[in-house]
């Protein structure tokens, strides 16, 4: 076997969101001139279009990446096992992942690979986040993309590196995504962390706080209730809360002020 066929997943964010910014943007023009009764059907109809534009633009448009590595480089002649290795036993040691990770971000580039993350995390059918998308991305029996995308992620979990990647990248990331596309997929969740951080920090006792969390989100199983809370408590170990959370803090601010 000479090459691999990596799915990524979808990059094409560029034009996420295009015809389904200007569908929803349509509808303000004619708010100005229809009356109340008819504007309403009107609307729906065009939302619903507008939404169906966004689901074909984000499916079909340019989207899904294979990344083909070619084996007869001599710097990536250890792929070859690696990813042997991956099909018959689902996992890649560090060795392996650093160097399957070095050649597809070397082909996409960093950005590009941020961008194919972000892609992975929405439900393009309902045009939302996908919620398994955390599931699958930690889960022991995991799709090579997945285990590729957590690896790329584990490199920025120092502050200093997150807050250089989100620097370098922002510009092109405020660009490629939308303000529609943003409310859609991603505000919910940036609003829900915010205020859990914030709900966190004002707490005089932290340690008691968080037994209680922990204690319900076991017995009750309610881990995904309380996930907004335990993310947080993971940060604080990492020692990267505070970075993301200002980080967090400017996507907001930077949509609210579009």
């Amino acid at each position: 076997m000479k090459k691999v066929i990596i799915i990524l997943g979808i990059i094409g964010l560029g034009g996420v969101g295009v015809a389904y910014y200007f569908s929803l943007e349509s509808l303000k023009v004619m708010d100005q001139v229809q009356e109340e009764e008819s504007l309403n059907e009107v609307l729906a109809d065009n939302k619903s279009i507008a939404e169906e534009s966004a689901r074909e633009e984000l499916i079909y448009g340019n989207s899904i990446i294979y990344q083909s590595i070619d084996f007869t480089k001599p710097e990536y002649e250890v792929i070859g096992p690696c990813i042997q290795n991956f099909h018959t036993t689902g996992k890649l040691d560090a060795l392996c992942l650093n160097e399957v990770l070095e050649a597809v971000v070397g082909d996409l580039r960093e950005e590009g690979f941020i961008n194919a993350v972000i892609g992975s995390s929405i439900d393009y059918e309902n045009l939302a986040l996908d919620p398994t998308f955390l599931d699958n991305l930690f889960s022991e029996q995991t799709s090579l993309a997945n285990a590729l995308s957590l690896g790329f992620l584990n490199r920025y979990r120092s502050p200093k590196k997150m807050q250089q990647a989100f620097d370098r990248y922002k510009t092109d990331l405020f660009n490629s995504v939308p303000k529609s596309l943003y409310q859609k997929v991603f505000e919910r969740k940036v609003l829900e962390c915010l205020s859990a951080y914030e709900e966190i920090t004002g707490q005089a006792n932290r340690e008691a706080f968080f037994e209680d969390i922990y204690f319900k989100a076991d017995t009750q199983n309610l881990h995904g209730q309380y996930w907004t809370y335990t993310f947080w408590k993971r940060r604080e170990m990492e020692k990267n809360d505070k970075v993301l959370y200002v980080i967090l803090t400017e996507i907001k601010n930077h949509y609210n002020k579009k």
